[in-house]
Parts: structure tokens; sequence; C-alpha cells
């Protein structure tokens, strides 16, 4: 699962500040194990680029599926509290365009 999250209602890509939330299974002895990512992509006024700096990895014990959501909704739910709202995420049926959605504040904090 990877999603994509703007602090602003029209993102420019390239250019708006935005957090990509990253959940991922990866097979381990006997049963799947589950590895959370989170990056931060902002411009970068001095090199003149758009900068990806991975801010937090769970990587230091596997995560069973309901660690790794919680550990996803956390970071959803202080990122929207933050004011990054505007949410992109793959939609995998190919013949469709990709998807985006308004996430509530009131919705990430129940």
């Amino acid at each position: 699962m990877i999603e994509t999250l703007y602090k602003t209602m029209t993102p420019e890509k390239g250019r708006s500040e935005c957090y990509v939330l990253v959940l991922t299974s990866r097979p381990a002895c006997e049963r799947k194990v589950y590895v959370f990512m989170e990056e931060h992509g902002r411009w970068d006024d001095r090199l003149e680029r758009f900068l990806h700096e991975v801010t937090s990895i769970s990587t230091e014990h596997d995560l069973n599926s309901e660690e790794a959501l919680e550990v996803y909704s956390k970071a959803k739910k202080r990122l929207a509290e933050e004011g990054f709202i505007h949410s992109f995420f793959p939609d995998y049926k190919r013949k469709r365009p990709l998807e985006s959605q308004m996430i509530e504040r009131e919705s990430v904090c129940a």
C-alpha cells in the first residue's frame, strides 16, 4: 500500500511538500511480515530541486498485519493533524485513473 499526503488542495508534482506512506509485506520463515516506511518530500531552494528523505522506517522487528496497519494509521493520523489531508493513492485497477480523496480530520481521529 502506498499513499501520498499533501498539505495543499492542488498539489504540484515536484514542488508541493508531501509525505509518502508505504506499507508492504515481505516473505519470512513460515509467515509474511510487514514493513512500514515514511518518506518526506520537499522543495529545497538552495539546491533548486525536490528532495525525498526517509523519515521513518519500521524494520526493527517483524510486524504482523494488525501491527503494521496500526503503525500506518498512527502516521496518517499525525500527518492529518499537521494539515496533510489531501491524499493520492494508486488504484490498482489499471484501466481506471488514479484516485484521490480528501481525508477528513475527524475520520482519522476516530
